[in-house]
């Protein structure tokens, strides 16, 4: 039945992956855990979908996705 039913629909598929993609978010958090020192938000992720890897270099955040292809970078102030 789900075969029919995706056969006629095939953009029920892309329903799920959708829902995933509507806001991208990078957290520093402390070492115990419990306090946040920086977010960064990218409401309705539109610079960069699906954030996967970022890592913080001599000042700067790169950003990894598994969408575009391109690496970010954000320069980060103290």
């Amino acid at each position: 039945m789900f075969k029919y039913v995706v056969a006629q629909f095939p953009k029920l598929v892309e329903l799920p992956r959708a829902a995933n993609y509507k806001r991208s978010m990078v957290v520093n958090v402390a070492a115990d855990g419990k306090n946040i020192i920086r977010k960064f938000d990218d409401e309705g992720a539109k610079v960069m979908p699906f954030l996967t890897s970022p890592l913080e270099f001599e000042g700067h955040l790169y950003l990894g996705s598994l969408r575009p292809n391109f690496v970010g970078k954000l320069k980060l102030h103290n």
